[in-house]
């Protein structure tokens, strides 16, 4: 049972998002925001687990319906950055989510991981809303619109588009290595098929017209793949 007081303070989190509080779980949502530094046992890691992909599936669909005449390559970028930590943080962050976080007093000092927690409530609050009607309904009248004004600002963006750039810059700062592309059979006439890969990984596999547009889009492919193995690696050592 929710306290009140509690309950009132959720009720103001979803005034800010104009969400109808009479399609909400608010057990569902008060456990989103308690982060693992308050109770070991009844906190937002299951939910942040499931927000992950509830995202993703939110995000890929958004990009299909708005921008299904990009390429792969192109797609997979944009999805890279709108599901990044930094960018669901910013979101949170603009809806004063540290405000509604129940936390230990050990994360309240931590100023270090602001970012991972901000992002990790913004996933949990997802998986709330998505359990709270088992659609995506809730969801996508609340996000689509920024998924929009941050796709278009990524879009406008004179360097977007270059992967293989954005991937080395990422290798050369994590391992000051460069990453490998290795040409593959292609089964289709006048396409070619490139592998990409780090640290004795594939880690993504393109096709193009192209050796260079394939390169584009196996590096496309990469960046998130390596970007979510990185961001795991932080949060386990944090």
């Amino acid at each position: 049972m929710i306290a009140p007081s509690r309950q009132r303070e959720l009720r103001q989190l979803l005034n800010r998002i104009q969400i109808p509080e009479e399609s909400i779980n608010w057990n569902l949502l008060d456990q989103a925001l308690i982060h693992p530094s308050f109770s070991t046992v009844h906190n937002n890691d299951y939910l942040e687990f499931f927000g992950d992909s509830v995202l993703r599936m939110v995000v890929v669909t958004f990009l299909r319906e708005q921008y299904g005449d990009r390429s792969v390559g192109d797609l997979a970028a944009l999805r890279s950055h709108l599901v990044s930590d930094k960018v669901l943080a910013a979101i949170a962050d603009g809806y004063g989510f540290d405000r509604f976080l129940v936390m230990g007093e050990s994360a309240k000092r931590d100023p270090k991981t602001s970012l991972s927690r901000l992002a990790n409530s913004f996933e949990a609050v997802l998986a709330a809303l998505y359990l709270s009607t088992n659609d995506f309904r809730l969801i996508n009248q609340w996000l689509y619109p920024h998924l929009q004004r941050i796709s278009i600002t990524v879009l406008a963006q004179p360097a977007f588009g270059n992967s293989k750039a954005a991937l080395q810059e990422l290798t050369q700062a994590n391992w000051h290595i460069l990453p490998e592309y290795k040409a593959i059979d292609s089964s289709e006439p006048q396409i070619f098929m490139v592998e990409v890969w780090v640290n004795n990984f594939c880690w993504g596999v393109g096709k193009g017209s192209s050796i260079k547009a394939a390169q584009q889009e196996a590096a496309a492919i990469a960046l998130p793949a390596l970007t979510k193995s990185l961001n795991s690696s932080a949060k386990n050592k944090s």
